[in-house]
């Protein structure tokens, strides 16, 4: 049976306090706001915000201030990874077909409340078993969960309309890191059903890569460091296999790297087509900022 993987519904940035980052999106990207935004999950002991920006979501996180926080899972990763990317997140219309894919193949499936397969909702995978958490997430009938806009008839006119500073086109692809791109494969492509679309060897960015076409919009890269210098060598060094970047398409290269600088964010390297940003200056995530779309992008 065919897995039923839709849109990306995030991607999770962890921070040890949501304010700072919260304010750090809207000075840099100027995010479309009302989604969710400070919103403080019991079940979880953390606070997040949903920012639209383009075609995607970041949903910025951190664990909420109040005692036992840090025996969550969320206080768990931010003890451990400081300032991080977490996760990837999918909505999908059959979360039990994924869920039965994931067991069968002997993976951890964590399932909120019960534990049981679920009909609806929403899953996670144990990042151990999968380089990074990955989350799939149905709603819930009459219970859709936080609005989505680019669901909506007129995101496209919305964002069009919103100041963009940066000229963010769509969020390019997300990019795990491990030193196994074999065991990435066997996850996205053979488990996940992701189609590879392109490979190579980058110099500016001290990996090789295989990126897969997961989705009908979204373009995971799988990254094996070759630099041990490089930032993707140095955050696998310092934590192993995780979620480690995000590449933005823009419209303008120059009209990013002057937004970016006049926010304080150091450019770190750059070749004519992607300029890369120091993680200190951007809470930890490493960003990449290109015009080139990768060769194969099922959104052409």
């Amino acid at each position: 049976m065919p897995l039923h993987i839709g849109k990306m519904f995030h991607v999770v940035h962890m921070s040890e306090e949501l304010a700072p980052l919260d304010a750090w999106y809207d000075e840099v990207f100027a995010p479309v706001r009302g989604m969710m935004d400070g919103n403080y999950s019991p079940r979880d002991i953390r606070d997040g915000s949903l920012l639209g920006i383009g075609d995607s979501i970041m949903e910025s996180m951190a664990p909420a201030n109040e005692p036992g926080a840090e025996k969550h899972p969320v206080g768990r990763f931010q003890a451990r990874f400081g300032r991080h990317l977490h996760s990837l997140a999918w909505y999908t219309d059959d979360v039990g077909a994924i869920w039965d894919r994931l067991a069968a193949h002997g993976l951890r499936v964590i399932v909120p409340g019960d534990g049981g397969r679920p009909d609806f909702g929403d899953i996670y995978t144990h990042p151990k078993e999968t380089i990074t958490q990955l989350e799939f997430f149905q709603a819930v009938p009459g219970h859709p969960g936080p609005p989505d806009f680019r669901f909506e008839p007129d995101w496209d006119q919305r964002w069009a309309a919103s100041p963009n500073p940066l000229g963010v086109v769509q969020m390019a692809y997300q990019t795990v890191v491990t030193n196994d791109t074999d065991r990435g494969l066997a996850l996205f492509v053979e488990l996940l059903e992701g189609e590879p679309i392109h490979s190579e060897e980058s110099k500016l960015l001290g990996t090789t890569s295989v990126f897969v076409a997961l989705g009908p919009e979204s373009v995971v890269e799988i990254a094996a460091p070759t630099d041990p210098d490089s930032i993707a060598g140095r955050d696998f060094a310092t934590f192993g296999e995780s979620c480690h970047a995000v590449g933005w398409e823009v419209a303008d290269l120059e009209v990013a790297a002057r937004h970016l600088e006049q926010c304080g964010v150091t450019i770190v390297d750059r070749d004519d087509e992607t300029l890369v940003t120091d993680p200190a200056d951007t809470f930890g995530a490493p960003f990449r900022f290109t015009t080139r779309r990768i060769p194969g992008d099922p959104r052409g």
